[in-house]
């Protein structure tokens, strides 16, 4: 007579795990937490967004929706829904509906002056440039040495914010030195890559020395970009070069990591000294520096 098996005791699973992805009903936002109510929701739904729950055209939960799912005021839920729409997450429609965005922006900038110009290219007439502000100012100790000029001589200080489909994503400040300011239209800044007005003015761009590095978003940077304060950006300094060596232009841009990439394409080679990884550079890079070109 056989004796019958005890059964196997299977583990339940916890209560994440039996949520499912799409199932955002289940998050409550809470007020021990230091973020407002509206921010806690705005995140998570942000997360939700970005993970691929929403599928890009299917219609947002709405204000209503929210609300009674999540257990939170109207006024909360519209806050919420705002910060997204402005984010470029979700657009609004004519009527109280909201749908996830067609766009999921993964732009990689692809190092060597033929890949970044064709980077451009590809962003075409979905991306646009709005001059924020300009003006003469005194150049910085900083400043002042990057352009080889006097300290407090003149420069042509410019912010720019650039724009694909609608969506900030690079926030621009430069600065020209006064022998090259006087040769660019200011008027064209948001209507023509700076490098274009600086070889239509007959400035012949040599080379470039550029750094990459990762910042926090300033108040006025988070505003510009949309984002939050404190968020993690990438950062690319470039200083420009004409054909007599000196410098034309000086840049920061500062990029949002979740819209914009940078990528380098390496190739395995092997030498004398055996296999290493190589730039696909055909500019030979200058020590602790990159030589490259692009359009901004």
């Amino acid at each position: 007579m056989s004796q019958a098996l005890p059964k196997k005791k299977v583990a339940k699973p916890s209560v994440a795990k039996r949520v499912k992805k799409a199932d955002w009903t289940s998050f409550r936002a809470t007020k021990s937490l230091p973020s407002p109510l509206y921010h806690q929701i705005f995140s998570f739904l942000r997360d939700r967004i970005l993970d691929g729950s929403f599928s890009s055209g299917a219609v947002f939960p709405s204000e209503s929706q929210i609300e009674d799912a999540l257990e939170v005021s109207r006024i909360t839920a519209r806050r919420a829904l705002e910060e997204l729409a402005a984010r470029g997450l979700i657009v609004k429609t004519q009527g109280k509906q909201s749908i996830v965005a067609m766009y999921r922006p993964s732009t990689q900038l692809v190092a060597g002056v033929e890949g970044m110009i064709e980077n451009n290219r590809r962003m075409g007439d979905a991306t646009t440039v709005e001059l924020l502000s300009h003006e003469l100012v005194p150049a910085s100790t900083e400043v002042a040495t990057k352009l080889k000029v006097k300290h407090k001589a003149s420069v042509l200080w410019s912010v720019r914010v650039r724009r694909l489909n609608g969506v900030p994503f690079s926030y621009a400040v430069t600065h020209l030195p006064l022998f090259v300011s006087r040769q660019v239209k200011t008027e064209q800044m948001s209507t023509r890559p700076l490098i274009d007005l600086l070889e239509a003015a007959g400035i012949v761009i040599a080379r470039a020395e550029q750094v990459i590095s990762a910042v926090q978003a300033t108040p006025e940077v988070a505003r510009a970009l949309h984002i939050e304060p404190g968020a993690a950006l990438l950062s690319s300094e470039r200083i420009v070069y004409d054909r007599f060596e000196r410098p034309v232009e000086l840049i920061c841009v500062q990029y949002r990591p979740d819209l914009y990439q940078y990528g380098v394409e390496l190739k395995r080679t092997t030498s004398a000294k055996g296999n290493h990884w190589a730039s696909e550079n055909k500019a030979k890079p200058k020590p602790k520096s990159k030589t490259m070109s692009a359009k901004k």
